[in-house]
């Protein structure tokens, strides 16, 4: 084994970054995924019903739309950044469809 992989594989940091991937991966995509359902499918009852959207319903979603991207990017290393909690949360782009 040479040196440099020696290195890399005692380096602490790389381990801890691991701990919360597999921590994002595993336990918050999940609670995004439900969160993600329920507000859609309460949305489409909600449209259905009043023919409108709620709104904050559907702010809250675009909020957790720019929480994931920002774990994603992380999880996949375009991004050293550690997701929220760890961070301010993300604001959306101001690029909302009407």
């Amino acid at each position: 084994m040479s040196v440099d992989l020696r290195e890399r594989v005692r380096d602490g940091s790389l381990w801890i970054r691991l701990l919360f991937m597999l921590l994002y991966f595993v336990v918050v995509f999940e609670i995004v995924l439900l969160l993600t359902g329920l507000g859609a499918l309460f949305i489409f009852v909600a449209r259905l019903v009043t023919g409108e959207d709620p709104d904050r319903l559907r702010n809250f979603l675009t909020d957790l739309n720019a929480f994931t991207f920002s774990a994603l990017q992380y999880v996949t290393f375009n991004s050293d950044q550690r997701p929220f909690p760890f961070s301010d949360w993300p604001a959306p782009e101001d690029t909302k469809e009407n």
